[in-house]
């Protein structure tokens, strides 16, 4: 499942003043950029203008650099020397590969999780497996959502992992279960085989499960970009 999305919707307006938090301000203007691709507001082809970014956010130029080499290396954007940065967009192979690391990284921590966990490492799990399972509201869902992955990235006990795990971004900018249809019984569902087959001791069938979820998560990203016109096309 994705890593935790909270980015506020953008505003593309020349005189619109967003703050970004000066702490963490080029990550925030990548989040920024990101929603303006996924929203529509900068299409494939369209020249990032650096200056008006930074104006609009309120920040010098250097997180906005910052952000520009983010992008580029995740794919959503083309930096042309000389010319500057240019909206590329993601292709289908990105996003679904992007998706499958994550399962495997998840998965991983899963299987770890079960052979290093305590009883009461467990007894925690299954409450936030039980968390998720009554949550009913997208943002009930994504908290529990983060709960349970949490709790299992503290079971794996490997600071390699959760440091790995920090560096995985998010694609769809904003809650990834209020906005992507379908993903809510999904992840439900599948974090309840998780969890069932951690109990199980069987933590090849939990990687598994993880590996399958998001699978699943990425095919269900792949349409809705599609939809939006966002996925990169070759030009003609």
């Amino acid at each position: 499942m994705p890593p935790p999305e909270r980015i506020p919707r953008p505003r593309h307006r020349p005189h619109a003043k967003y703050q970004v938090e000066r702490r963490s301000s080029g990550r925030q203007v990548a989040d920024h950029i990101r929603a303006l691709i996924f929203t529509g507001v900068l299409r494939q082809g369209d020249r990032i203008r650096q200056d008006m970014i930074a104006e609009e956010l309120g920040v010098s130029r250097i997180p906005v650099r910052e952000a520009m080499i983010t992008l580029e290396s995740e794919g959503w954007i083309a930096i042309e020397p000389h010319r500057g940065a240019f909206v590329h967009g993601l292709d289908r192979n990105s996003v679904i590969d992007h998706y499958a690391l994550m399962g495997q990284l998840y998965g991983l921590a899963a299987e770890q999780a079960t052979a290093r966990a305590t009883a009461a490492d467990f007894g925690a799990l299954s409450a936030a497996e039980l968390q998720l399972r009554t949550a009913e509201e997208p943002g009930d869902v994504l908290q529990a959502n983060e709960v349970f992955l949490r709790q299992v990235f503290a079971m794996a006990d490997s600071p390699r992992l959760s440091s790995f795990s920090r560096l995985m971004t998010g694609i769809i900018p904003g809650n990834f279960f209020a906005i992507v249809p379908g993903t809510i019984p999904a992840q439900k569902e599948g974090l309840g085989a998780v969890a069932r087959a951690m109990a199980a001791g069987d933590g090849g069938g939990a990687a598994a499960e993880f590996v399958r979820l998001l699978r699943g998560h990425g095919e269900h990203v792949v349409e809705l970009l599609e939809a939006r016109d966002v996925l990169w096309r070759p030009a003609h």
